[in-house]
């Protein structure tokens, strides 16, 4: 039996918070669970970044929480990130209908990687997903299960 418990949360650092806030509001109706600010030696250590000085909010989506970050430190604000590269990640939202939630953010401006795929065969027959990004170059993921547990 593992010593570890459940996921807390994934972390994503921004460009700029109040706008990242304001775009999840628009897209999915989520408000912070709280926003906080932290400095100082101990924080810079911690995060491995020197003189840091961050703002970071708590978005709950269910059980899952995704904090977002923004550093008022020199940083490299290129997004583009592949999803092939080492490193890359995204954040999958779980939606029941995943067609009126594809719809939903297509008319509020989202643009999509592809249509909404369908998966045929193999472990995941049944699901559906769809890929987009956010004003980061976060990628994220919105899924619908076949049902059973994966």
């Amino acid at each position: 039996m593992s010593s570890f418990g459940d996921v807390h949360h994934v972390g994503i650092t921004v460009r700029d918070l109040d706008a990242s806030l304001a775009w999840y509001e628009r897209m999915f109706d989520l408000r912070p669970e709280f926003v906080a600010e932290g400095s100082g030696p101990e924080l810079s250590a911690a995060v491995g970044v020197p003189e840091a000085k961050l703002r970071f909010a708590f978005l709950r989506f269910g059980s899952c929480v995704v904090e977002l970050l923004h550093y008022d430190n020199d940083r490299d604000d290129r997004a583009g990130r592949s999803n092939a590269d080492v490193g890359s990640a995204h954040v999958c939202i779980d939606v029941p209908d995943l067609r009126a939630a594809y719809e939903d953010l297509l008319g509020k401006g989202v643009e999509f990687l592809s249509a909404p795929l369908d998966i045929p065969d193999g472990p995941l027959a049944g699901c559906s997903f769809v890929y987009f990004t956010d004003p980061n170059g976060v990628t994220l993921e919105l899924f619908q299960s076949n049902g059973r547990r994966h």
